[in-house]
């Protein structure tokens, strides 16, 4: 959602020739948040997959085929990734309002 806000403020300031719009540490500084996002992100979908061990079993004993289970999996992860990107959006943009005014 920064490199969107950053693009709604500094649009036109890429194309032009004037200064940077951006200072020496800006994209270190996105570096560092883009890995804590990411690495927050992995750790959360590990812990969900280790608390959900257990029920998967329970599905597969029961005689749930594998591709139901990978089915499921596979719309949880839709419709996360729609949410988080909706969100993404809308975060970027509202960041960038009051600035663009």
């Amino acid at each position: 959602s920064g490199a969107l806000a950053a693009a709604e403020l500094y649009g036109t300031a890429w194309e032009s020739a004037g200064p940077r719009p951006f200072g020496p540490l800006t994209g270190l500084g996105a570096a560092v948040v883009i890995a804590c996002a990411t690495a927050t992100a992995i750790t959360a979908g590990m812990e969900t997959r280790d608390r959900r061990g257990e029920t998967t079993a329970a599905l597969l004993r029961l005689g749930a085929p594998a591709s139901v289970l990978r089915g499921a999996a596979a719309l949880r992860t839709t419709v996360l990734l729609t949410v988080l990107a909706a969100l993404t959006w809308a975060v970027g943009v509202l960041a960038a309002l009051p600035l663009t005014r």
